[in-house]
C-alpha cells in the first residue's frame, strides 16, 4: 500500500509540472506515463538534495514538494478551473477506442514481466552487487550512508551516479523500512512506463494504432529484453529517458508544444545521474538538440539553463564525491597493458556477432530492414538528429572499450554491449516507427 502511495505522490509532482508546461493539451494517457518517469527522477534528486544536506533522507520532504506544486498550480481559480475541465474531458478520452487497445496491449505485456520479476525480486548480478547494494548502504547507513562511497566497494562501480538506488530509497524512507518489493515494483514500473510512452507517443504523431502496439511489443516482448528489465539494470532508465527525451522532442514540434522541449532536457539531465553512459548519451543527446535550436536564440537560452539544472546532481556527485575509478587503465599510454590491433579488431567484429545472436529474436535483422525501407526520411531534420545521436553514442561507447585495457576485452563485451544496445532499442523502434509512417497524424 505504501508503494502505491510513493507511486502517487510520484505521479501527482509530475503531472503538475507537465500540465504547467503544456497547458493540459498532452494526450492524457501520455501525459500520465511522462509525469509517473518525471515524479520517479523528482524523486530521486530529492532524496540525494536531502542526503547531501541533512546526512539523511526526511520523509515529509517529498509529500511537502508536491503540496507546493499543488498550491502553485492551483493558486488562481481560473488554473483550477481549466485542470477540473482537463479531468472531465480526460476520462472521457481514456475511454475511446484506440486509448483502449493500448491500455489492453500495457496490460498483457505486463503478465510476463510480472511473473519473471516475482523470481528475481533483487533482481540481477549488477542489481546485487551495485545498485541494490547502494540503495541499501544508503538506507540502512543513515548518517553514515557515504560509506557506499568506500573505495574498497571499488566493484560496486562506486564512480556510478545514484539515481537509481536513490529512487528505491525514497520509497523504503516513504515505508520506514526495507521491502525487496519496491525495487521489483519499480522494475515493472520502468518496463510498462517504457512501452506505453513508445505506444501512445507513435499513437499521438502518426495516429496509427496497431503499429504503435507492435513497436511496445517489440521493444518488451523479446525474452531477453523481459530478462534485462526484471534484473533491475539501470540500462532500461537509461533506455527509458532518452526515448522520452526524443519523444518530447517530436511532440513539441509536430503537435505545438514547445514547451516540451523543456522536459525533454529535464529527461536527458536525469539520464545523466543513472549511469556514466547515461552521462555520455545525455550530452550528445543535448548538444545536437542545442545545435538544432540554434537559430532560436532565446528558446536555446532556455534549454540550456534547463539541462545544467537537471544536471546539477550528476555534477555535484562527479566533482566532489565521486570517488576514483579503479576499474580503468589507461591504453593509450600503458605500457602493460596497451590499445593494440588485436583488441580493436575484436571491437570491431564482436558487435556484428551480437546483432545476429539468437537472444534478439531477429530484432537487429527487423531493424534493418525498417531502417532500409524509410530510406531518407531517417535521416532528416528530427529523426536525423535522433539517428547522429545514436551513432555517435555507440561510437563513443565503442572507443571506450578500446582506451580502458583494464578489462580483458571478449570478456567486456559478451557481458556489457548487450546491456548497452538494450538501452538504445525503445529509441531505434521509435525512431524506425515514425520513419516509416506514411504521414504524421495532424497536430
Amino acid at each position: 500500500m505504501i508503494y502505491f502511495l510513493g507511486i502517487l505522490i510520484s505521479l501527482t509532482a509530475g503531472f503538475l509540472v507537465i500540465r504547467l508546461l503544456t497547458g493540459g493539451r498532452l494526450n492524457i494517457i501520455l501525459h500520465i506515463l511522462l509525469a509517473l518517469l518525471l515524479g520517479l527522477g523528482i524523486d530521486g534528486t530529492t532524496a540525494f538534495y536531502a542526503h547531501i544536506l541533512l546526512g539523511q533522507f526526511n520523509r515529509w520532504i517529498p509529500i511537502g514538494l508536491v503540496v507546493l506544486i499543488v498550491v502553485l498550480t492551483l493558486r488562481e481559480k481560473k488554473q483550477r478551473n481549466g485542470l477540473y475541465k482537463e479531468i472531465a474531458s480526460s476520462l472521457k478520452s481514456i475511454t475511446c477506442r484506440e486509448s483502449l487497445w493500448g491500455l489492453l496491449a500495457l496490460g498483457i505485456l505486463a503478465i510476463p514481466l510480472t511473473l519473471s520479476a516475482n523470481h528475481y525480486p533483487l533482481g540481477g548480478w549488477d542489481a546485487w552487487s551495485c545498485w541494490n547494494l547502494k540503495a541499501k548502504f544508503i538506507f540502512l547507513g543513515q548518517g553514515n550512508w557515504k560509506d557506499v562511497l568506500a573505495p574498497g566497494l571499488w566493484r560496486s562501480n562506486t564512480h556510478y551516479p545514484l539515481l537509481w538506488p536513490l529512487i528505491n530509497v525514497w520509497f523504503w524512507d516513504l515505508g520506514g523500512k526495507f521491502d525487496q518489493t519496491v525495487p521489483m515494483f519499480n522494475s515493472i514500473a520502468i518496463a510498462l512506463i517504457t512501452a506505453g510512452i513508445l505506444l501512445f507517443g507513435i499513437l499521438e504523431l502518426t495516429g496509427m494504432l496497431w503499429a504503435s502496439i507492435c513497436a511496445a511489443v517489440i521493444v518488451t516482448a523479446i525474452p531477453f529484453g523481459v530478462t534485462l528489465f526484471i534484473s533491475q539494470y539501470s540500462d532500461s532508465l537509461v533506455g527509458l529517458f532518452l526515448l522520452s527525451a526524443f519523444m518530447c522532442v517530436l511532440l513539441a514540434e509536430k503537435c505545438e508544444q514547445p514547451k516540451l522541449k523543456i522536459l525533454s532536457l529535464i529527461f536527458l539531465g536525469l539520464m545523466s545521474f543513472t549511469k556514466n553512459e547515461g552521462l555520455i548519451a545525455a550530452g550528445i543527446s543535448a548538444l545536437l538538440i542545442f545545435w538544432h535550436e540554434r537559430a532560436n536564440k532565446k528558446e536555446l537560452k532556455n534549454l540550456i539553463i534547463t539541462f545544467f539544472i537537471a544536471l546539477l546532481p550528476t555534477i555535484i556527485f562527479t566533482l566532489f564525491m565521486a570517488p576514483k575509478n579503479e576499474a580503468f587503465i589507461n591504453g593509450l599510454t600503458s605500457t602493460d597493458k596497451p590499445t593494440n590491433w588485436a583488441r580493436i579488431s575484436v571491437i570491431l567484429t564482436y558487435p556484428w556477432f551480437e546483432f545476429i545472436s539468437g537472444k534478439w529474436n531477429g530484432f537487429w535483422l527487423l531493424a534493418l530492414g525498417g531502417i532500409l525501407l524509410a530510406g531518407k526520411k531517417l535521416w532528416q531534420s528530427s529523426l536525423g538528429i535522433i539517428a547522429l545521436s545514436l551513432f555517435l553514442y555507440l561510437g563513443v561507447v565503442l572507443t571506450y572499450y578500446a582506451v580502458n585495457t583494464f578489462f580483458e576485452i571478449s570478456w567486456w563485451l559478451s557481458t556489457t554491449l548487450s546491456r548497452i544496445l538494450f538501452a538504445m532499442i525503445p529509441t531505434i523502434v521509435f525512431w524506425i516507427s515514425l520513419g516509416l509512417a506514411d504521414k504524421p497524424k495532424d497536430a
